[in-house]
């Protein structure tokens, strides 16, 4: 006769790859587990357990965690270059969706200006969202554009629209260049709420500056990007005379066709 405990991971494991858990997702409480399926937590435990060494769940920051599986793990090339969120989840085959947070047109501060080589007080559309890859939570963005450049563009709707096609398609500004430093850091709690995760909790915060053909600066962002499924990959490369220097923090320049960063998605 199967024992208990085997009985219970069984049915878990039915439901991961039913996808009733979906790759990704957070498995329910102990508790709520314990008694949805009337069995006493010490089992369910020797259950999640087994299912932990199997690889099917992963145990992080008080919770777990659906794996993602070999085959399910997602890359992007280090010669993709610059990439919108968006195409990258089309060329993954993964469906991009957004929660606008924010849109809104407004003055810029002294310090926005600068960034983004304005007069002071001039006019930004400031755009906040929450990015996914088949319903799972990616990324905060926290975005400025130049009004100036843009008119009009807090009439569109970013739940779905990409931010670099409107800027390409719409208006000209082709983004072709960007500038990035990359800091890894604790997760803030709104930030925390918003990605699924416990305050705390490990995450990436990219600041990028990403320019046009004309060298002129299109977009200011600042993006939060969950450390426990999202990982960059950096190529370093030596030649014309280039010298490497010691920084405080990781800066790269994405140019397209560039070989020197990439990124995976992960568990």
């Amino acid at each position: 006769m199967t024992a208990l405990h085997q009985q219970v991971a069984e049915t878990l494991r039915s439901r991961i790859r039913s996808g009733t858990l979906p790759a990704g997702s957070r498995v329910p409480s102990e508790r709520a587990l314990a008694e949805e399926l009337r069995v006493s937590r010490v089992t369910l435990r020797q259950a999640l357990k087994g299912l932990e060494q199997e690889g099917l769940l992963k145990a992080e920051g008080g919770a777990r965690w659906v794996q993602l599986t070999d085959s399910e793990s997602i890359e992007e090339g280090s010669n993709t270059g610059l990439l919108s969120f968006s195409d990258l989840g089309a060329t993954l085959g993964l469906r991009v969706v957004s929660n606008v947070l924010r849109l809104v047109t407004r003055d810029s501060s002294l310090d926005e200006a600068d960034l983004l080589h304005i007069v002071p007080g001039g006019r930004v559309h400031e755009l906040v969202r929450v990015r996914y890859l088949d319903s799972i939570p990616i990324l905060v963005d926290h975005s400025l554009i130049p009004e100036a450049l843009t008119p009009g563009l807090a009439d569109i709707d970013f739940r779905t629209e990409s931010l670099y096609r409107t800027l390409s398609v719409r208006y000209g500004c082709e983004p072709v260049r960007a500038e990035c430093a990359i800091e890894s850091r604790e997760v803030d709690a709104t930030s925390a709420t918003h990605l699924g995760l416990p305050e705390g909790g490990p995450v990436l915060e990219i600041q990028q500056i990403t320019f046009d053909a004309t060298d002129q600066v299109v977009q200011w962002c600042r993006s939060v990007y969950r450390g426990d499924r999202y990982r960059f990959r950096v190529v370093l490369e030596l030649g014309g005379g280039t010298q490497l220097t010691r920084r405080t923090e990781a800066e790269a320049t994405i140019r397209p066709g560039a070989r020197h960063v990439g990124l995976e998605v992960r568990p």
